[in-house]
């Protein structure tokens, strides 16, 4: 992909060639410090797969397998461990064992929510995607202590599906579920309590 931004021939290569090329570009490139020849970006790129752990200050980041569209894409889920407690982020995924293992014991799983069970289009649909009694089964598989529903559907996203929704995931799933919203604010590990997350989730459910 990035080859095919800023590549010869690239989608950004018209525009490239003007910024390194036209007179008046390299006019304001010399105004602003710059000795010509303008060199044209060179980005560098490590490309990570499932398996793979990024290490930085205080936080690791270990790379696994989700289930979605392949073979089209490599399909990837990420989780997060620091100080503070962990998370794992699905991404686009259906319920696979290797999501369970990459967020096993998980303070936060985040996870899309995209049909309501048994309403997907195709039996391919829902291994792509799941349904929110397959996100109930991965999350109790995985002893996650919180479950985050995105990527929701309008079908679904309305107050008396939503709340059939949590209600069904907790007949499998015994931990925190959150209906996922904008801008929402969760806190992890050790400040994971029931009343912060009443302030920051009022569409909730508590196994209390």
């Amino acid at each position: 992909m990035t080859g095919q931004l800023f590549g010869i021939d690239g989608v950004y290569d018209p525009d490239i060639r003007a910024r390194r090329q036209h007179q008046s570009s390299i006019d304001v490139f010399r105004g602003r410090g710059g000795t010509p020849p303008r060199k044209g970006p060179e980005p560098v790129v490590r490309e990570i797969r499932a398996g793979d752990v990024v290490k930085g200050d205080r936080w690791t980041l270990t790379v696994g397998h989700a289930a979605h569209v392949q073979p089209y894409l490599e399909c990837l889920a990420f989780r997060i461990d620091g100080d503070g407690g962990s998370l794992c982020y699905s991404g686009d995924s259906g319920p696979c064992d290797a999501l369970v293992e990459l967020a096993r014991g998980c303070d936060v799983l985040i996870h899309m929510n995209h049909y309501f069970s048994g309403r997907e289009p195709s039996p391919s649909f829902r291994a792509a995607c799941g349904n929110h009694r397959d996100n109930a089964a991965l999350a109790r598989r995985a002893g996650v202590k919180t479950l985050v529903l995105t990527h929701l559907t309008s079908e679904i996203d309305r107050p008396d599906v939503r709340e059939q929704i949590l209600r069904e995931i907790r007949e499998d799933y015994d931990g925190q579920v959150i209906w996922g919203q904008d801008l929402m604010e969760i806190p992890i590990g050790s400040n994971l309590t029931a009343s912060a997350l009443r302030r920051h989730s009022p569409a909730s459910s508590s196994p209390e």
